[in-house]
């Protein structure tokens, strides 16, 4: 369940290889799953190389983006992408102090 205050930041052992327009496959070593993203979920990807809230990573998506639809179809829609991330372990919760 993905919780709106924590940090999230990818799996440092994850490894990411760029597809150009088709977007990227993550490949997760501790589970050998591979798991194939969108150019959307590439940007998402991209945004949690730092640590960074939920809304953090809306915003972050947003500003590089031209045409989103409304806001909360925007944050559902990462919500739900950040949360299959998660359950997945491509993706955990930093437990890290912040600069």
């Amino acid at each position: 369940m993905i919780e709106k205050a924590a940090l999230y930041v990818v799996n440092p052992d994850v490894s990411c290889r760029p597809e150009g327009e088709d977007g990227a496959l993550l490949f997760n070593p501790d589970t050998d799953q591979i798991l194939v993203i969108n150019p959307t979920g590439l940007l998402i990807w991209e945004a949690l190389k730092e640590p960074r809230t939920q809304a953090q990573v809306i915003e972050a998506f947003s500003a590089r983006c031209e045409g989103l639809p409304d806001a909360e179809e925007v944050a559902r829609d990462v919500a739900e992408f950040m949360e299959q991330l998660l359950d997945r372990g491509f993706v955990g919760i930093h437990k890290g102090a912040v600069s």
